[in-house]
């Protein structure tokens, strides 16, 4: 074989096996970049989400001003937005007649990149909420929240600061809007729908709907707030919507088939890759489980107006929820989320678990 050929495959080789060395190296150093600075920042971000949920209960604003960029537009904007979550969560608070005892979060960084004079993140902060009735000092009850930000930090003489803090949760759900209030009211004390005298069993399937296999289905795959089961994850069996349009139908769907046990149908179903209309949006989950007859509405209208006493409903509306319950939210004459009733508090209410980022596992001590 003449020379100049075997330069002619020598050199792609060589070329080859450098480009290979060459990735290797950059892609052991980026992961080397990373772990140094999830290491670095790691006491900033300790702190920050212990003060984020101090200043829930306390309501002072300024215990967390030092960790924002407040000389940035986006800074303050993300600071601004802290506050009236703040403001809003009093307001509700003092609305429903409770107190705020304890908001404790740990958080799982999911993925992080690395600039030249920033840094983004992208983590799941897992949030443990208690709270107590006015009129019931002595019962705490606890809830879970799961909250998905995006956080761009950077550093400012030598120290670190947020720049920018995109999430979602319940809280920011309602408190994004200046103009915002709690709804008032709350139900006078009395024993929920389903409860059941000390020492008889509820775990019983009645009908077609498992009850009970509904809410150990809704509390196992809640996602990231805390008091979920499967490690905080989703059922990788299905597809996951958060991003293309949301997730709380088809959670909802999955807690009627996999935790209730009703069966899947042409026009309801998940067929392991795609979901029909009616699995996975919200007005189509709604009518297709009226109209077919699997489920009846019990009552429609505000909140106020769902716990007052009426001739219809004598102790209320909300009294008459069941653990397995779907709590549907309308926005402007349309349906937009789904709920599922898990279980009640101290106190009686329902409470729910939802995706994509709220899960109100409630516990009593």
């Amino acid at each position: 074989m003449p020379l100049n050929k075997y330069y002619k495959i020598a050199i792609p080789l060589l070329i080859l096996v450098l480009i290979s060395i060459w990735g290797i190296l950059f892609f052991n150093k980026t992961l080397s970049t990373v772990a140094d600075n999830k290491e670095e920042i790691k006491p900033f971000l300790d702190a920050f989400f212990e003060s984020r949920g101090n200043v829930l209960l306390s309501g002072n604003i300024k215990d967390i001003e030092k960790y924002y960029d407040t000389a940035n537009t986006y800074g303050k904007w993300a600071l601004e937005h802290e506050m009236r979550r703040i403001n809003y969560v009093k307001g509700w608070s003092e609305k429903r007649n409770l107190k705020f005892t304890e908001a404790q979060s740990i958080y799982r960084i999911k993925s992080i990149k690395v600039g030249e004079q920033s840094i983004w993140l992208y983590l799941v902060e897992t949030m443990k909420m208690g709270y107590e009735y006015n009129v019931k000092p002595s019962i705490i009850n606890y809830m879970g929240l799961g909250i998905r930000h995006s956080i761009q930090l950077v550093k400012i003489d030598g120290k670190w600061v947020i720049r920018r803090d995109w999430y979602y949760d319940p809280l920011d759900e309602y408190s994004a809007f200046i103009d915002i209030s709690p709804a008032d009211g709350i139900a006078p004390e009395i024993s929920p729908a389903n409860s059941t005298p000390a020492g008889e069993s509820q775990n019983k399937k009645k009908g077609n709907y498992d009850r009970e296999g509904a809410v150990r289905y809704a509390d196992t795959y809640a996602g990231a707030a805390w008091g979920s089961g499967n490690n905080y994850e989703y059922n990788k069996k299905y597809r996951d919507y958060n991003g293309v349009g949301g997730d709380c139908t088809n959670f909802a769907s999955q807690v009627l088939h996999e935790g209730g046990g009703l069966k899947m149908d042409y026009v309801w179903n998940f067929n392991g890759r795609d979901s029909s209309t009616a699995w996975a949006q919200a007005p189509a989950l709604f009518n297709y489980l009226i109209y077919n007859g699997k489920g009846r509405l019990i009552a429609q209208g505000t909140y106020t107006n769902m716990v007052k006493p009426s001739d219809t409903h004598p102790a209320g509306a909300i009294r008459e929820l069941q653990k397995g319950d779907l709590i549907c939210y309308e926005e402007k004459g349309e349906i937009v989320h789904f709920g599922v009733v898990t279980c009640f508090d101290s106190y009686g209410i329902p409470v729910v678990n939802t995706h994509p980022s709220f899960a109100a596992n409630f516990y009593v001590t």
